[in-house]
């Protein structure tokens, strides 16, 4: 019997001292290359295969010449400890590569004659080259990425859609744009391809494409639900929501392709995600998940066709999440929905709305058990294998609002980034 007592004293002062170890951590902003700060990486590989952050590289606008985080040593570091993989928040994105900042691009004499047999002149990336800085930044500090985003709506020049390239000219035929399309995908794809093999020893550092980003629209009804089909978006510019690709081709055409010449130059062990953010809104004012559902049903459709089938192997739930809404229960019934189509899960660009640091760190822990529940350890065939946050810190977060919101998991302070509660609600979520 005292033994037995002993034993379970023994195993009440243990468990006192890892929660108040754990609570202390709470209200300690702590360096976040310091030693007694866990890897967030290394705190959940037995969960995910993955875990990202965000970051940037520079302004590529017109005056370039300031570089950005990515480039820092201090920042290399810190996503060297505590992610595996990054995204960058622009510089892949078409209107980065393209280079072209809303003017006219210049017309090469190159040609390019597309796997439909349709022949067109070829305009000039002027920041193509700036990819395989970015690629050296991650080889050198151990680190992979996904390739974010070949075909969107937004940020893609409107020359890119209009005759010779001129923003002033009408829509080219869709048999044009199919040309364009498929010629950029592989510009972009065999660039990165290229690189590995020559630099990298053909090992993957870009292990995944968004290949198409937020397609659907957020007023979609169950029968009209691609961006510029419904009412908010039919006929729009694309800053107002609107799709020149849609506008063009008047279905889901255009995504099928890119998911077909994606297939075509991607390596087959590379993923191929679609990414959308409301991914979990799903009611009359939008019923945007269904959307979601239907086009990544149709998308899978076409794997099995004969000639320039599609591939998918991922759905990329972006989750900008508010603090009440939709809450828990409302994002795991879209997992649920999503695994259900034999696709896995990337958490692609996690944030919250958060008035203060309290409720970051609670939504932290509320999310990141959720998704450690459909990690390697769910019984399922397809897992989240991917959790990436968007951004590093919250001064510099997209809807930080002058310091409004409180979105992140690190604080930047005199240089130095430095854990938030969130962090440390992070990481006790994984125990």
């Amino acid at each position: 019997m005292k033994i037995f007592k002993s034993r379970i004293s023994k195993l009440l002062i243990a468990s006192a001292l890892l929660l108040t170890a754990g609570l202390n951590a709470f209200g300690q902003e702590k360096d976040w290359l310091d030693s007694s700060v866990p890897s967030v990486y290394e705190t959940y590989k037995n969960d995910f295969s993955y875990f990202g952050i965000a970051c940037e590289y520079g302004n590529f606008g017109p005056g370039w010449g300031q570089k950005g985080e990515l480039t820092k040593p201090e920042v290399q570091k810190g996503l060297k400890k505590h992610a595996n993989t990054i995204t960058l928040g622009n510089e892949f994105k078409p209107q980065f590569v393209f280079g072209w900042w809303g003017q006219n691009p210049k017309v090469t004499k190159e040609k390019f004659t597309s796997s439909k047999g349709v022949t067109i002149t070829t305009p000039a990336l002027n920041f193509l080259d700036r990819l395989g800085d970015i690629l050296q930044i991650c080889k050198d500090n151990g680190l992979q990425m996904r390739g974010h985003v070949l075909v969107w709506h937004s940020q893609t020049d409107d020359a890119f859609f209009c005759e010779d390239y001129n923003k002033n000219k009408k829509l080219v035929s869709k048999e044009i744009m199919d040309a364009r399309q498929e010629w950029y995908i592989k510009t972009v794809i065999e660039y990165v391809n290229n690189w590995e093999k020559k630099n990298n020893g053909g090992k993957h550092i870009v292990w995944a494409w968004d290949v198409v980003n937020e397609a659907v629209a957020d007023d979609a009804t169950k029968t009209d639900y691609l961006r510029g089909s419904t009412k908010n978006t039919k006929d729009k510019a694309p800053d107002q929501g609107g799709s020149r690709w849609y506008q063009i081709y008047g279905s889901d055409e255009f995504i099928i392709n890119a998911f077909r010449y994606a297939n075509k130059y991607a390596p087959k062990d590379v993923k191929l995600c679609y990414n959308d953010y409301n991914e979990y809104m799903d009611y009359s004012q939008g019923w945007k998940t269904s959307g979601i559902v239907s086009l990544l049903k149709s998308i899978i459709s076409h794997e099995r066709d004969k000639e320039l089938p599609t591939r998918i192997d991922v759905m990329g739930m972006q989750s900008h999440l508010g603090i009440s809404w939709p809450g828990v229960s409302g994002v795991e019934s879209a997992i649920k929905r999503f695994l259900a189509l034999g696709l896995d899960i990337h958490v692609t660009e996690l944030d919250f709305s958060a008035k203060n640091n309290a409720e970051c760190a609670k939504a932290y822990a509320d999310y990141m058990k959720l998704y450690k529940k459909y990690g390697k350890s769910y019984s399922g065939k397809h897992k989240i294998t991917c959790v990436t946050i968007w951004g590093i810190n919250d001064e510099n977060s997209w809807i930080a609002q002058g310091g409004k919101q409180k979105p992140l998991i690190f604080t930047l302070k005199k240089g130095k980034y430095l854990t938030k509660d969130a962090y440390w609600s992070v990481i006790n979520a994984a125990k």
